[in-house]
C-alpha cells in the first residue's frame, strides 16, 4: 500500500476516508485518484438512490476471439456522475453481453446498454498470471462497490446482466 500525505479530494469537497484509503490496495488507490474530478462515492451512491436507480455489476469470463479470453465487467442502470467515474477509469458504453461467447455489441441497443471494461489474456497464459489478474479485478470490485447503493450485494460474479 502506498502512503501519501494528501488524500484524494473530490469535486463535492469531501476527502477520501483516511482509514479506507489506508486499507485499500494500490489499484484501488489509483482508481480513487482518477475520479477526483467528480463527486465522491458516498455522494454518488446517495444521488443514484435519490434517482431510484440501482446499478449492479456483472463480472464474467468470456471468449472474445480465438486464443484470447477476458474477464469482463458490465455495469447497468448507470447515470451521472457514476458514468463519469466509469469513463475516467477505462469503461466504455456498449450493449450487454448475452453469454460467455456473445459479447455485447454497439451501445445503440439502449435497453441493454451497459458500461463495460475488459481485461484480456491469451488462452495459454500461465495460471499464476491469470490469478494475479483476477486479484486485480477483485480489487477493482471492492473500489466500485463503494459507488453502488447495494454495496457489495450489487456485485455479481459469473453472471450476466438480466435482459429487460
Amino acid at each position: 500500500m502506498t502512503m501519501v500525505r494528501n488524500l484524494p479530494r473530490y469535486a463535492c469537497g469531501h476527502v477520501h476516508s483516511a482509514d479506507a484509503y489506508a486499507r485499500a490496495d494500490d489499484h484501488s488507490q489509483t482508481l480513487s485518484w482518477a475520479a477526483t474530478d467528480l463527486p465522491c462515492s458516498n455522494c454518488c451512491r446517495h444521488l443514484l438512490a435519490t434517482l431510484d436507480l440501482n446499478p449492479e455489476v456483472y463480472v464474467n469470463l468470456q471468449q472474445l476471439s480465438p486464443g484470447m479470453a477476458a474477464f469482463v465487467i458490465e455495469v447497468n442502470e448507470v447515470a451521472q456522475p457514476l458514468d463519469g467515474v466509469l469513463k475516467l477509469t477505462g469503461y466504455v458504453h456498449r450493449a450487454a453481453s448475452t453469454d460467455e461467447l456473445h459479447p455485447g455489441g454497439d451501445a445503440f441497443d439502449l435497453p441493454n446498454a451497459v458500461w463495460r471494461k475488459e481485461y484480456w489474456f491469451a488462452d495459454e497464459t500461465e495460471p499464476m498470471h491469470v490469478v494475479a489478474l483476477l486479484r486485480h479485478l477483485k480489487q477493482e470490485m471492492r473500489w466500485l462497490e463503494t459507488y453502488l447503493p447495494k454495496g457489495e450485494r450489487g456485485i455479481h460474479f459469473a453472471d450476466f446482466v438480466p435482459p429487460h
